[in-house]
């Protein structure tokens, strides 16, 4: 008797397909790139992740079923750890409070894809044929599924089950587009019939926690890259930015090497995946509500709690290659960009031989950074300039010089911006020389501190600053260059990525808790901007 995996059941395919007036019209209007993406989705690339997705179906019921018919112990075990305990052994468990940085392990979030057989073959399914198993009710089909979550993004809403549902319930065009056919009162259970919110958050679990949406938008760029959608590169850039988190936090107070105890951090508030009645006294181990979130410091004034997301894309073409959760939201964002370049060249190895420059803002202004990007990965790394709360110089300089801004940039006693010429290592001087008008003629000419400045100069004031007055300026790699703020005005593109992630195709607040699920919800975003470059 064959097993029940390889039972096969021929599914006749449609022969009749309606063209509604509605969908002519959404096909010709220019605002309806969502309708066209969906109407010629190319659902046999996706053939794999389908069926990768029933097999995982298979194995969730399987999971959920034990869970129902396992013995619930009737009397209740005293835990061991209170949970005060508890909440000082996280808060040390967490990224941020290593000591040691070498030591913290990863920095940005890994899904831990749960394994399953392999059972349903890829050319078995199709849009509307799905996998047949003895008992239990037909599966909604994948395809539909998918484009639903996808459509909800390209349509700017954020793509989690609750807005899906609600435009399934409200745009008969996007229901038709899907694959889903809409539901009467009265009518008996179809595999076609628009799902119920609870099976849309059951398909994004499933897809989350098997780790489908990642390996779809790792699929999805890397065909872009091929077929020339996205064209590489020789420089990557970075940043990262915050989500609001859906939860709250509480202070913790806790003791420092020396023992003082007047320390405190923010973390999420502890909770139980249980539902005992009495949590004080089960079994179960407590854990954080919101995994991940803590408080992201802009400045003095602006503190946020939420989840930090580090973005890498090609600056140019202001197209993100990869958007990763980083472990822990108060991480420093200096920190994060290394792993996340090494995590891009391991993903797409055919980018690295290319690709010769990484950017970043002043939170990689270090030596030691910028040398082990060049010892490991070849890369040449340029950040914005860190004066490290320096002040500007006003003792010791040329005659007629007001100031030294703390980025090197000189201002004489007219208010004019000296221009950076050069230097002279010999001497150790940086050069500046007076700036010149619109007509090309120098400022000095005139200005009103001429006599005291320079009474006899034809061609401008020109002066030299000692490289001991600005002692934090890289000699080698001056951010007052022309070359440097020519090559520094391509950072700011990453702002840009980030915005069509964060605000165009999703929100900046979210609507679930833990890592899994924001990492889950960067992978949709990231999947409905590579569809959408795509067409």
């Amino acid at each position: 008797m064959l097993p029940i995996s390889q039972i096969q059941i021929n599914q006749k395919p449609l022969l009749i397909h309606t063209v509604h007036e509605d969908d002519k019209v959404l096909l010709n209007t220019p605002d309806a790139e969502w309708f066209r993406a969906l109407y010629y989705f190319p659902w046999e690339k996706h053939r794999n992740f389908g069926a990768e997705y029933y097999d995982a179906l298979y194995e969730f019921n399987k999971r959920e079923e034990r869970k129902r018919l396992k013995n619930q112990p009737q009397k209740q075990v005293v835990l061991s750890q209170s949970k005060e305990d508890a909440r000082q052994e996280l808060l040390f468990n967490r990224a941020t409070m290593q000591v040691d940085k070498e030591k913290r392990g990863d920095v940005l979030y890994e899904v831990a894809a749960e394994s399953k057989q392999r059972m349903v073959s890829p050319l078995s399914i199709s849009p509307g044929v799905v996998p047949f198993r003895l008992g239990g009710k037909r599966p909604k089909c994948f395809f539909a599924l998918l484009k639903s979550f996808l459509g909800t993004a390209l349509m700017g809403f954020p793509c989690e089950p609750e807005k899906v549902s609600m435009l399934l319930k409200s745009n008969p065009s996007f229901v038709r587009v899907c694959g889903f056919a809409p539901k009467g009162e009265r009518d008996e259970y179809c595999s076609r019939h628009i799902p119920s919110e609870r099976k849309l958050q059951q398909f994004d679990q499933i897809m989350s926690e098997w780790g489908l949406w990642d390996k779809m938008k790792i699929a999805l760029v890397t065909e872009n890259i091929e077929t020339g959608a996205i064209k590489i590169e020789k420089e990557v850039v970075g940043d990262t930015t915050h989500y609001y988190a859906y939860s709250g936090f509480e202070t913790v107070k806790y003791k420092d090497e020396d023992g003082k105890e007047e320390q405190k951090k923010s973390q999420s508030k502890l909770t139980k995946r249980c539902r005992c009645q009495d949590r004080d006294k089960c079994e179960h181990d407590w854990v954080l509500a919101d995994e991940g979130a803590g408080t992201i410091v802009k400045s003095i004034t602006k503190m946020y709690w939420g989840h930090k997301a580090s973005i890498v894309g090609f600056p140019r073409q202001g197209v993100p290659l990869d958007a990763r959760a980083v472990l822990d939201g108060p991480t420093h964002d200096g920190e994060t960009y290394f792993p996340h370049v090494e995590k891009v060249f391991d993903t797409y190895p055919v980018i690295e031989e290319s690709v010769k420059r990484a950017l970043y803002d002043s939170a990689c202004d270090s030596r030691d950074l910028k040398d082990k990007f060049m010892d490991k990965l070849g890369l040449e790394l340029k950040a914005s300039l860190n004066p490290r709360r320096k002040n500007g110089i006003t003792d010791g300089l040329p005659r007629g010089m007001e100031k030294i801004t703390p980025y090197g940039v000189v201002i004489c006693n007219g208010g004019h911006e000296m221009d950076y010429k050069g230097m002279r290592y010999e001497k150790e001087k940086f050069i500046y020389h007076a700036p010149t008008d619109t007509d090309g003629e120098p400022v000095c000419s005139t200005c009103l501190h001429q006599v005291e400045c320079c009474p006899n100069s034809l061609t401008g004031r020109m002066i030299n600053i000692s490289f001991g007055l600005l002692p934090h300026i890289d000699t080698e790699d001056p951010p007052m260059a022309k070359r440097f703020k020519a090559i520094m005005t391509r950072r700011p593109s990453v702002e840009r990525m980030i915005k069509r992630l964060k605000c165009d195709i999703g929100d900046d607040r979210l609507s679930k808790r833990g890592n899994l699920a924001f990492q889950a919800y960067l992978d949709k975003t990231m999947i409905a901007f590579h569809l959408l470059l795509q067409n």
